[in-house]
């Protein structure tokens, strides 16, 4: 395997942990931000309605039934965003607020709590949507 760090100061050397996963994260949170802001604010450009299928009341794939819940439950798009952005922040940000050494989800009760009342939230709301 090459070593990629000889001949190099540890100035030009950077961790791509976490350094690069945050680039990549916030690049990806920002293009998938940019379309869901495109298709909540401006539907008309992602979606042609005609008048023989206007009638027809169309569902969300099984992976944005939670998300779809959320919204009908809400009725008001600025919370709606500002709920899922946090959300996602709070999910971005969980490995560089735990600094610990331990590894192990089991041996850390906040975080774990978190994870499974998410999960369990997606759930709830995904299964309620899909029995309307």
């Amino acid at each position: 395997m090459a070593d990629y760090s000889k001949g190099r100061s540890p100035e030009e050397l950077e961790s791509f942990y976490p350094n690069e996963i945050l680039r990549h994260i916030l690049l990806i949170f920002l293009l998938i931000s940019a379309v869901i802001l495109g298709v909540i604010f401006i539907p008309e450009s992602f979606q042609k309605s005609t008048d023989e299928f206007a009638a027809l009341q169309t569902r969300p794939p099984w992976y944005l039934l939670p998300f779809s819940q959320l919204l009908n439950l809400l009725e008001n798009k600025a919370t709606y965003i500002s709920i899922l952005t946090i959300i996602a922040i709070t999910f971005i940000s969980i490995p560089f607020l735990d600094r610990k050494s331990e590894r192990s989800l089991w041996d850390k009760p906040i975080f774990l709590s978190i994870i499974v009342i998410s999960l369990s939230m997606i759930m709830l709301l995904g299964l309620i949507r899909l029995f309307q």
